[in-house]
């Protein structure tokens, strides 16, 4: 089944909205798409982290993957649980634990007004275990060997922050965000500023500009189809892009 082709005809291009899992990272997405379907051109709009789930826009043939740029730009939109008390060195559950800091004395109150300072334009210091990259190599391979490389602070805007839930230690919240934004680092943030500390257990991105979860495939379930099938269910550029 591997790399149908349908001789004689054009391919379709256009945008592919996954459900990816946790426990793999996008790339994968990309390529287990690319060498299903034996498309050239398979990209995706925006990285989310392997521990993360939710909506990931692939831009499937030629035009699309031109297109993915433009995708990239709109805001997104998270579901997030933070744990307060626990400061680890990824900012989220998959790092070492560093620090560990009283936080009972939280209340929800405290908590839904430190939400409002968060809420707007900001300058925020991307994470270490990031993909950006430092004189080539991303950060997270240079985080893995112990090494540390100061960051310039990015602007950024939370338009919508949230408080869905206060189970301490744990809370749920619902952010709308612009690119560039770390929902990590923004809820390390806002432990810090609680005066415990905190990091992220779990994230959903939901939306992707106009791209949703209620839109989105499972990756097994695109795996399984035919190339026609595939295409069907490709959202033309023209109508996204």
């Amino acid at each position: 089944m591997s790399g149908e082709r349908s001789p004689g005809r054009e391919r379709r291009s256009g945008f592919l909205v996954v459900n990816k899992s946790a426990g793999m990272t996008s790339h994968d997405v990309v390529a287990r798409v690319r060498r299903r379907f034996g498309y050239q051109k398979v990209g995706h709009a925006g990285t989310l982290d392997p521990m993360a789930e939710g909506v990931l826009v692939l831009g499937v043939g030629r035009e699309a993957t031109r297109r993915l740029s433009a995708i990239m730009g709109n805001d997104k939109e998270y579901r997030a649980v933070m744990v307060l008390g626990v400061v680890t060195d990824s900012q989220d559950a998959e790092g070492k634990v560093v620090e560990r800091r009283p936080w009972s004395g939280v209340t929800e109150e405290a908590t839904r007004a430190t939400l409002e300072r968060f809420t707007g334009p900001q300058d925020q210091v991307p994470p270490m275990h990031s993909a950006l990259k430092h004189r080539g190599q991303p950060l997270y391979m240079l985080a893995r060997r112990g090494v540390v490389v100061p960051r310039e602070a990015r602007p950024i805007r939370i338009h919508e922050l949230e408080l869905c839930g206060f189970d301490g230690p744990e809370v749920q919240l619902r952010i709308v965000c612009s690119k560039g934004a770390y929902v990590r680092t923004l809820c390390a943030d806002i432990g810090d500023a609680l005066g415990c500390g905190g990091h992220l257990k779990h994230l959903v991105r939901t939306r992707v500009g106009e791209f949703s979860l209620e839109d989105a495939l499972l990756l097994d379930k695109v795996l399984r189809m035919s190339l026609e099938e595939l295409e069907q269910k490709l959202v033309p550029v023209a109508e996204k892009g």
